[in-house]
């Protein structure tokens, strides 16, 4: 209970929107709790005055026995229509629960850095975001007014039992402590059994989404049984913690019933024999005996409710462990305007090494200017795509600094910053959404006629003119169904749609063919006339048309066997072979004139 208290206390911000509502909860089950203790009293004077003394001669207690059956039908109408109304405000407020955690959650992941993701399994994140949060849900709103009203109604019961008969109630909370010892323990083993059975489903369902999204690869290797035989695997594991966890909750459940049953004989035997003494009215133990019976109800939910809290709990800690996490690079940010049209953008001294050590750039150094189209080339793994991420600042350098005119990145205001350049990234990433909203992620704002000065700068026209509904189709999940050329060029239609007066560019001409290549080229050098244009490349054709050349030599230890030279040599054989006064030289970067 203690860790239901501490994850509750770190998340219970998204409760205070909803104080309102909660209040009113509370109030209405005040008004459930009142009449459900008033509930059985119209039996005992239906017992007492009516049935005990009958006179089969006397009708004259007839009165009295229809007054008492049209009370208990008023108590238990009114009843319901309160327990009606609070179950369905919780419900209102757990929907906006949900929905507020899901929203949390979903910003949170997506402001913090590529490192984290690259550590983590999307399908255990997804797992998170849309399993763990309604089960904290449940637990924070469901299961905590469920308990509430449950210790309200035991309280009232015990609270009404005393009077009645102090010395049987007594000898019945005897068996409190052991009730509570029984909950603690097996409460703690139902919260393990949870913990490991969410950690199994996560890695079932990540397995499941990476199987489903690989499954052109896995039927090109014929490996569908293999594929399946894993996933059956960890299907049977999965079963086998969430069996693990319902045999917790059955335990807990059934051995606070027991308990309580034990509680019901002994209010039988002893409540009898207090009305053979003459202590108790039968009527009165009718009562005592409903009360107690009553009792067994709460005990059954109050079990329920702690094997939702148990869930809830591991639950919880999966999100607070994502919401825990910082991002440093927006938590190093300044508020710096940035400059309409910035003229350089520049590394000085720059190292960086990712997480297990590796060493993407050391002590790198490189001006990037506007008006200028600038080639960075280099054999893989030479830290290029590094480079594009540290000027979008997906990351920040190791040691240097990264300058926009001038000014460390870090000084300026994060989302002015991104929002100041355009990127094509290696990856080509599109949504499973139209081809429209693709591309209208970029700039919200954008009328037909920008979009389709986007598509033909990017030589994407004859691609999205074959599509059924053209700019308006659906593409599959992450652009399925298009090639890989195709998907590039949309993604760079979408970063020319956004007029940001820094353009990054990586790989722009992989699977183009060379009339498609040649078109993009020609487009980026049309944006380069008053923007800063940066291309990766490791494509040696058009490399005499860039006004500058930038090699990235991998870092000691880093694809030691690398390729640097031979690209070199074999873009200076392309030029020597054109005529064009073109030379690069390894180690650093030279002016190039067409």
């Amino acid at each position: 209970m203690f860790e239901a208290w501490r994850v509750g206390a770190r998340l219970g911000f998204v409760l205070r929107p909803h104080r309102l509502a909660l209040s009113g909860v509370v109030l209405l089950q005040l008004c459930v709790v009142a009449l459900s203790v008033l509930q059985p009293w119209p039996m005992k004077f239906v017992f007492d005055r009516v049935l005990a003394p009958l006179d089969l001669g006397n009708r004259g207690g007839s009165d009295l026995l229809f007054l008492c059956a049209g009370s208990l039908l008023a108590i238990v109408i009114l009843r319901v229509i309160a327990e009606y109304n609070a179950n369905l405000s919780v419900a209102r407020v757990g929907h906006r629960v949900t929905r507020a955690l899901r929203l949390l959650l979903f910003e949170r992941l997506l402001q913090l850095p590529p490192a984290y993701h690259g550590k983590q399994r999307s399908g255990d994140l997804l797992m998170r975001l849309m399993g763990d949060a309604p089960m904290v849900k449940t637990m924070m709103v469901d299961a905590s007014t469920a308990l509430f009203a449950r210790a309200l109604h035991a309280i009232a019961v015990l609270a009404v039992m005393f009077t009645v008969d102090a010395r049987l109630t007594l000898l019945l909370l005897a068996l409190v402590p052991a009730l509570a010892w029984v909950v603690r323990v097996l409460s703690r083993k139902l919260s393990v059994a949870v913990r490991k059975q969410r950690k199994k489903e996560g890695a079932l369902a990540d397995f499941m989404g990476e199987a489903v999204g690989a499954v052109t690869l896995v039927q090109s290797m014929g490996q569908e049984a293999e594929v399946t035989h894993r996933f059956a695997r960890d299907n049977r594991r999965s079963a086998r913690a969430e069996l693990k966890a319902a045999r917790a909750a059955a335990r807990l459940s059934a051995s606070v019933e027991s308990l309580l049953t034990v509680g019901v004989a002994l209010t039988l035997g002893l409540g009898g024999m207090r009305v053979l003494d003459g202590v108790l009215t039968p009527g009165e133990l009718l009562v005592f005996m409903s009360y107690v019976r009553g009792l067994l109800k709460p005990a059954r939910s109050a079990a329920k409710q702690q094997a939702r809290v148990a869930k809830g709990v591991a639950c919880a800690e999966r999100l607070i462990d994502v919401l825990d996490q910082q991002s440093p690079v927006r938590d190093r940010q300044g508020s710096l305007t940035v400059p309409a049209h910035p003229e350089v953008l520049a590394l000085e001294d720059v190292c960086y090494s990712y997480p297990d050590g590796r060493v993407a750039l050391d002590h790198f150094n490189a001006r990037f200017e506007r008006g200028a189209m600038t080639a960075l080339v280099g054999a893989s793994g030479s830290g290029k795509s590094t480079l594009v991420a540290l000027a979008l600042r997906l990351m920040d350098p190791t040691k240097g600094t990264v300058t926009l005119d001038g000014v460390s990145l870090h000084e300026y205001e994060l989302d002015a910053l991104r929002s100041s350049l355009a990127a094509s990234l290696q990856e080509a990433v599109l949504f499973g959404t139209t081809v429209r909203e693709n591309l209208t992620l970029s700039d919200p704002e954008a009328t037909d006629e920008a979009l389709w000065q986007a598509i033909d700068a990017a030589g994407a026209r004859e691609v999205v003119e074959a599509l059924p509904d053209g700019i308006d189709t659906g593409l599959g999940s992450l652009g399925a169904g298009l090639s890989g050329g195709q998907r590039r060029r949309l993604c760079l239609a979408r970063a020319f749609l956004r007029h940001s007066p820094i353009l990054l560019a990586d790989e722009p001409f992989a699977g183009l063919d060379a009339p498609a290549a040649r078109h993009v080229f020609d487009s980026l050098k049309v944006r380069s006339r008053d923007s800063i244009v940066i291309v990766v490349t490791h494509d040696p054709a058009h490399l005499a048309d860039f006004d500058e050349v930038i090699q990235v030599k991998a870092s000691a230890g880093l694809d030691e066997d690398s390729d640097d030279d031979g690209f070199l040599e074999e873009a200076n054989d392309r030029d020597e072979s054109g005529g064009d006064d073109f030379r690069l030289d390894q180690g650093g970067s030279l002016p190039c004139t067409p």
